[in-house]
């Protein structure tokens, strides 16, 4: 299964488990490129901490009249039902939809393709799957993957492309988004991985789980 012919949906929140997601941001990947995104803020759930307001920025002001993450069930959803969705460290991310919606709709699973889910992954997660690929960098983080592999001019030309002025920054939502599919991008540079990048083979080597990706990636040998 050629990934490129599969839309992933990147998916970057700013909020936490008491305050909620009062950012999210969403970049689409499709034929080697990002083709669409979207973000929008989000009503939280109860005051955000100013500490987190010192990380993304967002005030309880700014997001007062947002509509809050769970009035947009029916994109998500549709986001499942058309894509694996993905993101940099997608176990955070998860957690965070799972606390509005435990679970998507009937989707395919991108990972063992003929059979179908309700569940948001498997996911394309662009951490682990540095982490699995390239042990040896400094750091895995998001920032610093961006930095060691040089592309943080490529970020910011989709910056300019998709963020609102203000948002162009790490902590930001959809640019965070987009760091992640520049990552994920990225991956098709190496003639060597070339071979081995299908949609199944993303998927199982987003697993931290070495036991995990080896089962994934024996399933679908048989």
């Amino acid at each position: 299964m050629n990934w490129h012919n599969t839309p992933i949906h990147i998916l970057d929140f700013e909020g936490n488990g008491r305050s909620g997601v009062v950012e999210f941001g969403v970049a689409t990947v499709f034929g080697g490129e990002v083709v669409a995104a979207r973000t929008e803020f989000c009503r939280p759930q109860g005051r955000i901490p100013r500490r987190e307001v010192e990380l993304h920025g967002i005030t309880n002001q700014a997001v007062a009249h947002a509509q809050p993450l769970k009035s947009y069930w029916e994109y998500f959803a549709d986001l499942r039902q058309n894509g694996p969705l993905g993101a940099h460290h997608a176990s955070v991310e998860e957690s965070l939809l799972k606390k509005t919606w435990s679970h998507s709709r009937l989707a395919p699973n991108f990972l063992k393709p003929g059979q179908w889910v309700s569940e948001w992954g498997p996911w394309v997660d662009t951490k682990e799957l540095y982490a699995n690929l390239f042990p040896k960098v400094p750091s895995h983080a998001l920032g610093k993957l961006i930095e060691t592999f040089d592309l943080l001019d490529k970020l910011d030309l989709l910056g300019q492309e998709f963020c609102p002025k203000s948002r162009r920054k790490f902590h930001a939502a959809l640019y965070d988004a987009l760091a992640s599919a520049v990552l994920l991008l990225h991956l098709s540079t190496y003639e060597e991985l070339s071979k081995d990048i299908t949609l199944p083979w993303l998927l199982a080597q987003s697993f931290a789980s070495s036991a995990k990706r080896q089962e994934a990636l024996q399933g679908n040998l048989l």
